[in-house]
Order: structure tokens, then C-alpha cells, then sequence
């Protein structure tokens, strides 16, 4: 009768915790590990959930960009594949939510951040690298957002032909091209740039723009737009045609 009445206790107490989280959470007052916990409470039902909390928070760093790595690729006790599944679906709404911010929308070189997030939350964190491109029409309006293949955890294999391909079959008259770097790092490697001339270069032969090509990783972002490097390909483009070679 003891042990009834303290598992009863124990329990009653568990949802007492879980209510208040809810009203904390409502009047905007948890904190980010208090978050994760509440989070948890929806997939892992009656049972104490701050220890996996705990554990994820700690794992990730305190980055909620991390967590979804993390329950990915550790063990987590008490939290199995239905949690992994619940954060699954957690991510996908983000990158859905990310990617309507920025679909149908005219796009600047001068203003690209929901652009940069939606990548940074699709593919910065991930083991290898990815290629993506982001098509435009004649207004600049985004019109697709094509993943072209992945490379291996050191580089990724972009192929010229395919992304022109693609832009003549979308009916895009520009293209902004897109990876991350599993490194960490988002400097441009000499191979990142001899790409991206040799891309220019033969895009513009299908008069079809690069407008940018951006990498993006942990800890941050490169834009060969921002860099100047889009302008002196161009010019060096110019310079080709001039010269009659």
C-alpha cells in the first residue's frame, strides 16, 4: 500500500512539473534546457524527462542547431527512435517553414539572409557536403530550389553541365549556387573558386547569371558576391570576349 501511494505521488508530482513547464513556457519564462524538456514531455509520456534533457543540452553544446545531430548520431538513454522521429519531423517543419520565407520571393544579392538561415539549417551541420542551387526568372523571382548530389567529407562534385541543364529545363535566367563545408569553416578553398569561375564562365555562355555562390558551415558564411569574386569573374569574362580569344 506504501509503495502504491508513493508511485502515486511520484507520478502526481511528474504532471504537477509538466503543467508548470507549460505555464513557464506560456508566459515566456523557460530557459532553453527547460524548453527541450517540454519538448520531450509530448513523445515520452509520464515519466521524468529532465535527465534526457539534461543530456541532449549538454551534448549539443547549448546550440538548439545541434541538438537534432545530436539525437541523430549519440545515444541518448530514455530517448529512442521515438524521439529521434519526433525531432525528425521537428527539423523537416523548420527547413518547410525556412524554405517558404524565401520561395517565390524576389531575390537581391543585397539582402539573402532567409536564404543563408534555410541552408545553414538544411545542411550546415550535416557529415558531407551537399550542393544545392537556388534558380531564378527573368524578374529575379526564386522559381525552384534543386539539391544537385553530395560529395564526400571533403569536397563535393559539381558538374557545370547538370546545373545548366537544370536552369534551361526550370526556364531560370539565374542561379545562385550553394554548399556547406562539414569542416566547419566556410573560407573558399582554391577548388571552390576555380569551380565557380569555370561555372561563370560557362554560364554565361548559356546566358544564364551566377548571381552568387555561398558556402555555408558552423561557423558562418562565405559569399563569393560579397567577397567581390562574382564581379572580378565577370570582369575577367569581359576581358575574354574583348580580347577575341
Amino acid at each position: 500500500m506504501e509503495i502504491k501511494t508513493s508511485l502515486s505521488r511520484k507520478k502526481h508530482y511528474g504532471l504537477g512539473h509538466i503543467s508548470r513547464l507549460k505555464q513557464r513556457f506560456l508566459a515566456d519564462k523557460t530557459a532553453k534546457p527547460e524548453l527541450l524538456e517540454l519538448l520531450l514531455s509530448y513523445v515520452i509520456r509520464g515519466r521524468d524527462v529532465k535527465p534526457q534533457a539534461k543530456a541532449i543540452y549538454a551534448k549539443s553544446g547549448g546550440s538548439f542547431r545541434e541538438v537534432f545531430s545530436v539525437l541523430e548520431k549519440e545515444i541518448i538513454p530514455g530517448a529512442g527512435d521515438e524521439v529521434k522521429t519526433f525531432f525528425k519531423v521537428i527539423k523537416k517543419y523548420i527547413e518547410e517553414y525556412s524554405s517558404d520565407k524565401f520561395s517565390a520571393r524576389r531575390y537581391s544579392v543585397h539582402d539573402q539572409k532567409d536564404v543563408i538561415e534555410y541552408f545553414r539549417t538544411t545542411c550546415a551541420l550535416e557529415d558531407r557536403e551537399s550542393v544545392h542551387a537556388v534558380y531564378l526568372d527573368a524578374k529575379n523571382r526564386i522559381i525552384a530550389n534543386v539539391k544537385l548530389g553530395e560529395g564526400t567529407l571533403t569536397q563535393s562534385i559539381v558538374y557545370p553541365r547538370e546545373i545548366i541543364k537544370e536552369a534551361i529545363s526550370k526556364g531560370a535566367l539565374s542561379v545562385v549556387l550553394i554548399h556547406n563545408h562539414p569542416s566547419g569553416s566556410p573560407v573558399a578553398s582554391d577548388a571552390d573558386r576555380k569551380i565557380t569561375k569555370k561555372l561563370l564562365f560557362a554560364a554565361k555562355e548559356m546566358d544564364l547569371n551566377l548571381l552568387d555562390h555561398m558556402i555555408v558551415a558552423r561557423e558562418g558564411y562565405f559569399s563569393f558576391y560579397e567577397q567581390g569574386l562574382i564581379e572580378r569573374y565577370n570582369g575577367e569574362y569581359r576581358t575574354l570576349m574583348e580580347s577575341g580569344i
